[in-house]
């Protein structure tokens, strides 16, 4: 994290992480403690707002203002920029995401060259923002006690530049809305050759030569699944299919599935069939 703000005494703001599978894609998930943060964004940054941030912030060179960031909104900062934020109340936190030009290549997403005249944007409000958010809450909440997915963030992230980017421009999508049944199949299958891997958002639409936005819109439209939901349930479905029909220790599983750990397996796969790997293996015929 490149911020070179001093924080107060006994608060601090996690440092951003890589996403696995996203060259270049950080994220960070902040506390519940005022703060104090300088930020000098080197690529295009969005915030979820977990909660209310009342804050006195200045963007730029400009003067520093009261500014309440409001709960289940997102806020634009894009490369270059610089702000300064003192937040004295704060309710929940926000998850931040910093997007590298080289992202947005993948993703085909031609608005971010008009993004960047839009400057600073804040409290950006939509249903599927505060959807988005309040799933991005929850998942915080969760963080300590659950191993991080990393493709859960991946998707995560590239939901927060698809609905804020689409709120922003303020245009009705005029890509179609579905694909092909020849294209879903390539993706079922490109998906189930590649389970083991760390799949990335992009290379998945790369596979069908679509933009990131109609791959997770088509997908929802044939299996009311968002993209993330769609692998995990690949993965969970390959698992229970090793489980029944071989030996294999639970840690090979979950590497020949595309789980990060064995633990990461277990969590997911419990809380989708209702038992443990290891139970589900003995009770199947």
């Amino acid at each position: 994290m490149s911020e070179t703000a001093q924080t107060p005494a006994n608060t601090r703001i996690e440092r951003f992480s890589m996403v696995a599978g996203a060259p270049g894609l950080e994220y960070c998930i902040s506390g519940t403690q005022p703060y104090t943060l300088e930020v000098h964004n080197p690529s295009d940054m969005i915030c979820l707002l977990l909660g209310t941030i009342v804050s006195q912030t200045c963007y730029d060179d400009g003067p520093t203002l009261p500014l309440t960031f409001r709960a289940e909104t997102a806020a634009f900062h894009p490369r270059g920029g610089s702000m300064r934020i003192d937040a004295q109340q704060v309710d929940h936190g926000f998850i931040a995401f910093r997007y590298p030009d080289a992202f947005q290549r993948r993703i085909g997403d031609r608005y971010a060259d008009t993004l960047h005249r839009i400057g600073n944007r804040s409290n950006l409000g939509a249903d599927a923002i505060r959807h988005l958010v309040r799933y991005a809450r929850l998942k915080a909440s969760l963080e300590r006690s659950l191993p991080v997915d990393p493709w859960e963030i991946q998707c995560l992230a590239t939901l927060a530049w698809i609905e804020t980017t689409r709120h922003l421009e303020n245009t009705a999508d005029k890509r179609k809305s579905g694909i092909s049944d020849a294209e879903f199949s390539r993706l079922e299958q490109y998906v189930a050759d590649n389970l083991e891997h760390s799949l990335s958002c992009a290379d998945i639409a790369a596979v069908l030569d679509l933009p990131v936005r109609v791959v997770f819109d088509g997908v929802k439209a044939r299996t009311g699944y968002s993209l993330y939901r769609f692998v995990l349930e690949k993965r969970i479905s390959a698992a229970a299919q090793m489980l029944r029909a071989t030996d294999a220790p639970l840690c090979e599983v979950a590497a020949a599935c595309g789980f990060s750990s064995q633990q990461h397996m277990t969590a997911l796969f419990s809380g989708r069939i209702g038992t443990t790997p290891l139970r589900f293996r003995k009770n199947s015929p």
